[in-house]
């Protein structure tokens, strides 16, 4: 039989988009959504507005975290506790060389959005929150803190200090983890050809405490996620962040 006899070129035809999807990196399509899961009764948007907020560095976490079981109608004193990954999903923690570099980043976002959304807001940069914190003698309750809170919550007698070395009566407390979680193969789509989908998140979670009561009167979290199949670029942690960041604000500063 001769080549030129064989019925290729429909053949052809049907391979061109295949070979063109392959040829192509696609750009990744960032998605979010947010929760509020707590909010006191005497709390709310007028309160917030009628007193100073103090924004804390973010807290970069190494893996999620899930929050604590405690009993019905009390504060929680630990706002987290160890994660529990599901089973056969594989997760990377975040390499402790990038912590610094993810904490500036989500604390210059958080920073400008929230100026954005309520530029009257009476409001503590982060960085000047810590140089009053040093310059009242309280870095090292700052350091304790920072290292054990994702543990044990704040505790009274630091929040009360706090409050008083910031002038604020609110405290805005954050903590962000960024996510590499590895799904098993698929074959439903046909491009793929059995390669594992790749799932980054970035999420960023925030609680709002009276240094006055001692007690914390808000919480809400928001993420920015991108589900990564084969042949789709990288996406861009500050694309994601963002994402995160306007998310966690649609709760508490709409």
């Amino acid at each position: 039989m001769r080549f030129d006899a064989f019925p290729w070129r429909p053949y052809i035809w049907m391979l061109m988009p295949i070979l063109l999807l392959l040829s192509t990196t696609c750009s990744p399509k960032i998605k979010g959504w947010s929760q509020e899961s707590y909010r006191s009764s005497g709390f709310d948007n007028d309160a917030l507005n009628q007193e100073r907020l103090a924004l804390l560095p973010v807290i970069v976490l190494e893996r999620p975290v899930e929050k604590a079981n405690t009993p019905e109608g009390r504060t929680p004193p630990a706002p987290y506790s160890p994660p529990q990954s599901p089973p056969g999903d594989s997760q990377e923690g975040v390499p402790l060389n990038a912590h610094d570099a993810y904490r500036v980043c989500l604390g210059e976002i958080l920073l400008s959005k929230i100026q954005s959304r309520r530029p009257n807001l009476r409001l503590v940069p982060s960085n000047d929150a810590l140089k009053r914190l040093n310059d009242e003698g309280l870095t090292g309750a700052y350091l304790k803190f920072n290292r054990n809170f994702p543990k044990v919550g704040f505790d009274s007698a630091s929040l009360k200090d706090f409050g008083r070395a910031l002038n604020c009566r609110y405290l805005l407390v954050t903590q962000a983890v960024v996510t590499e979680s590895k799904a098993d193969a698929s074959l439903s789509i046909i491009w793929t050809f059995g390669r594992q989908s790749v799932l980054h998140s970035v999420r960023i979670s925030g609680q709002i405490w009276d240094t006055v009561s001692g007690q914390q009167v808000w919480e809400g979290s928001g993420v920015g996620y991108n589900r990564l199949t084969a042949y789709e670029g990288l996406p861009l942690i500050e694309e994601m962040a963002n994402q995160a960041v306007d998310r966690l604000l649609d709760t508490i500063m709409p």
